[in-house]
């Protein structure tokens, strides 16, 4: 009998994020609070997913560290799978750290990500009994062309991507028909389809565009604009009603993604598809940190019901 799961390949990281309690003095110890917390976009869409009660195999590379055990842990604990989350041995997990001014307002930022470069062709080919045993996957912009390309090839399991950034939606141009779903910004539509969008007929156009290199669904992400969708069934675009309840927007997209994904594997209509993506990303924003743990089946359907239905 088949193992239902759906497997991720890309960013797993650590947080940690300061915040001075005055004007902060350059070059000096400056009294704060510190926050620290589990990251990466693909480690933050299998989060969401273990959520709202879906198996899932986390596959990326951390270090023999602290910070590598944690994630490693985090992981366990949620119930993420982590057969594929390999250890290398001298190096430093993935992490990000911002410092903020007393105001909220981000002063400096590094990351140190170069643990994710382990992530090549010989890493791709060591997971992909892993991949192709998934239901389906999804990977993010933290795989180099190569790892993609080789990925994209051999990965039997319809594949899923977020671009996540203009600079990696034009790695994804050549491999476009390889993908089954993509899930695109305004910005990242537009190099994928090559052409600029100032209208919902534009959107119509590109989408079609990028549904004929063999793609088979398209969620262009509009932020408050919603989701315009196009895919076998045709075109729709969904709003949500005004919602006030923002309290942090950063982890909006990867809740999306989750919500597209939990949504198709439970064998929806492609427009109770769009209503689950959209209730999944107000669930997220409604939250003060990057995953909200009130995620939830019962959280996404109270917000169809209050902002989208």
């Amino acid at each position: 009998m088949k193992d239902h799961y759906v497997a991720g390949i890309g960013g797993a990281n650590v947080d940690i994020h300061g915040q001075s309690f005055a004007p902060i003095i350059m070059r000096d110890s400056n009294p704060g609070k510190m926050h620290l917390s589990l990251g990466g976009v693909m480690r933050n869409i299998m989060d969401n997913l273990s959520r709202l009660g879906q198996r899932c195999e986390l596959i990326s590379a951390v270090g023999d560290d602290a910070y590598g055990q944690m994630l490693r842990t985090g992981c366990q604990q949620l119930g993420i799978g982590t057969k594929g989350l390999l250890t290398r041995s001298g190096h430093s997990s993935s992490t990000y750290i911002s410092i903020m001014d007393s105001a909220g307002d981000m002063l400096v930022a590094m990351s140190d990500m170069r643990i994710l470069t382990e992530m090549d062709e010989e890493f791709v080919a060591g997971q992909l009994d892993l991949l192709n045993g998934a239901d389906l996957v999804v990977c993010d912009g933290n795989l180099s062309a190569p790892a993609l390309e080789y990925l994209t090839a051999h990965c039997t399991a319809p594949l899923c991507v977020d671009p996540v950034s203009t600079t990696w939606a034009r790695k994804i141009v050549p491999l476009l028909g390889r993908f089954d779903t993509i899930k695109p910004n305004r910005l990242e539509m537009e190099i994928l389809a090559d052409m600029s969008i100032r209208t919902e007929d534009d959107l119509e156009e590109a989408c079609t565009r990028v549904l004929a290199t063999g793609v088979r669904r398209v969620f262009v992400s509009l932020g408050a604009g919603g989701i315009y969708y196009k895919g076998p069934g045709g075109s729709i675009h969904r709003r949500s009603r005004p919602f006030h309840g923002m309290v942090n927007a950063t982890g909006a997209g990867d809740a999306t993604m989750a919500g597209i994904l939990h949504a198709t594997l439970l064998g929806m209509s492609e427009s109770d598809i769009l209503d689950y993506a959209l209730g999944a990303g107000l669930v997220a924003i409604s939250g003060e940190d990057t995953i909200n743990p009130a995620m939830s089946e019962q959280a996404i359907q109270q917000m169809i019901k209050e902002y989208v239905r």
